[in-house]
């Protein structure tokens, strides 16, 4: 999917960083290289890479990390060097995912990236990320407050989201969503429609994408982490620690071996 919309999705998700600030946080107190499982155009490498940090990216999108090489390109050597970009699944981290030999002090599955797994992805994934993850290792996972998304309006019409423009052309994009929730499957399923109007005029493009996500409440998230050996877990309800409850913003986990400071 992504490879259809790299462009539409680093617009949609350009004012996107209340993250940035708490995940550079971890991997200061980590001391040690990133794994960022999801790391789509490099919007948390480049700023990891520029703090000094790091970090090994995977993504199974080749348009994503096309992205993220050209955003790299225009940093310094020095944070270039820092980066390693592959294409890889991060279901298959203890299979053939080429990614380094070595171990993690933190790894990263970002802003709803665990989300588009399924039940057996979602434990294979975790499994992955236990023999990647260094001794007292951290693994982060960004998610939405599955109550909030329980609760969207099934808006089966598109609704205008956003109005974008191309930087490169001077294109308008316009961002229609339709939302469909199975509460009794625990998905989300999401149609994206981008119509593209050349800014020279003709003819209208139309993209159309669809993705499903898979919420999950607190303690079905504990049992998955559990079943994976996770079992020192923390749960927060945004990027100040706050504790989750019901109007939280976010799900967030950090969960490793041992209790977390």
């Amino acid at each position: 999917m992504y490879d259809h919309i790299a462009l539409y999705y680093d617009l949609t998700h350009a004012d996107l960083t209340a993250d940035v600030p708490f995940i550079l946080t971890l991997a200061q107190q980590t001391k040690g290289p990133v794994l960022e499982l999801g790391c789509g155009s490099g919007r948390l490498l480049l700023p990891l890479a520029q703090a000094g940090h790091a970090v090994t990216g995977l993504d199974t999108s080749a348009a994503m990390l096309a992205r993220a090489r050209q955003r790299l390109a225009l940093a310094p050597d020095a944070v270039q060097q820092r980066v390693t970009l592959v294409t890889g699944d991060m279901t298959r981290l203890t299979t053939s995912d080429p990614v380094e030999d070595g171990r993690y002090p933190l790894i990263l599955i970002p802003y709803n990236t665990f989300m588009h797994l399924d039940s057996g992805q979602a434990l294979a994934a975790l499994k992955g990320v236990q023999t990647r993850l260094a001794a007292n290792g951290i693994c982060f996972i960004d998610l939405a407050n599955p109550l909030t998304v329980a609760n969207m309006p099934e808006d089966h019409l598109l609704t205008l989201e956003n109005t974008l423009t191309d930087p490169d052309n001077g294109d308008i994009i316009l961002h229609q969503a339709a939302n469909r929730v199975d509460t009794a499957a625990q998905t989300l399923h999401v149609t994206w429609v981008y119509d593209r109007s050349p800014a020279m005029g003709g003819p209208v493009h139309r993209t159309v994408a669809q993705a499903t996500y898979h919420y999950r409440y607190p303690h079905q998230m504990e049992l998955l982490l559990s079943e994976a050996d996770f079992h020192h877990l923390a749960f927060f309800g945004d990027y100040d620690k706050s504790p989750f409850h019901e109007a939280s913003e976010r799900l967030l986990i950090l969960a490793k071996g041992t209790s977390i400071p």
